[in-house]
């Protein structure tokens, strides 16, 4: 888009650089007069340096109207882009809900939140069934034996099976998220198009995915078995 005002400014610093131009060529005329005058030349006369001096100086006042022209032109166009550019202000509506934004925000983080407490309550819950009934302490899931109903202590892990569960520290892991996701959305909006898009994207999802990595760490499958 072409800015009408930039394209004025340029037209009247045209002119004034050529009347500016003009006046400095008038100007010259007499200096080079009163020059051949000073190395002898005895065909100038009075008259010619005289109408010269006139030319140049009536050439110096036409600089300074069109200077002055050129600035009135230059204030002119400012304030009519000025009131465009009010007009665009006034003429907007905010059309996205931010209060909607934030409680969207605000619910998948209770969401969140949530599902680390209950899954740390449900873990610490089934480490004291554990210990009520004496499950081993184990050092693998290779451990594990039917005697003790394929369940193992180690250390604040518990084993079933072949699923290892652990108590997740979740204010520090939300901490870690959002680093992460920041990450990722700075880099999307980095390269919304254009050649560097597919690199932008790729490292945005490289974030999302250690992200949702880290929401599975409460519940990790061994041995390739699903959970």
């Amino acid at each position: 888009m072409t800015d009408p005002t930039a394209a004025t400014r340029a037209q009247a610093d045209a002119t004034v650089t050529t009347a500016v131009q003009e006046a400095d060529e008038a100007a010259g005329l007499a200096a080079a007069l009163e020059e051949r005058v000073r190395n002898g030349d005895d065909s100038i006369t009075p008259e010619q340096i005289a109408s010269a001096r006139e030319l140049g100086h009536f050439a110096q006042l036409r600089a300074d109207a069109t200077r002055r022209k050129a600035e009135d032109a230059k204030r002119t166009a400012r304030l009519a882009a000025l009131a465009e550019l009010r007009a665009d202000i006034d003429a907007y509506t905010e059309t996205t809900d931010t209060d909607q934004l934030v409680d969207n925000i605000f619910g998948a983080l209770l969401a969140y939140t949530r599902h680390f407490d209950a899954h740390n309550a449900r873990v610490a819950q089934w480490r004291a069934r554990m210990t009520e009934l004496d499950v081993p302490k184990v050092q693998s899931l290779d451990q594990l034996h039917a005697d003790h109903g394929h369940l193992g202590l180690n250390g604040r892990d518990l084993y079933a099976n072949n699923t290892v569960y652990t108590p997740v520290d979740y204010k520090q892991q939300m901490a870690y998220d959002l680093e992460q996701l920041e990450t990722a959305i700075r880099h999307t909006m980095a390269f919304p198009a254009g050649p560097r898009q597919k690199t932008a994207r790729a490292t945005a999802q490289a974030c999302i995915d250690k992200v949702k990595a880290a929401a599975r760490r409460g519940a990790r499958v061994r041995k390739g078995q699903s959970a």
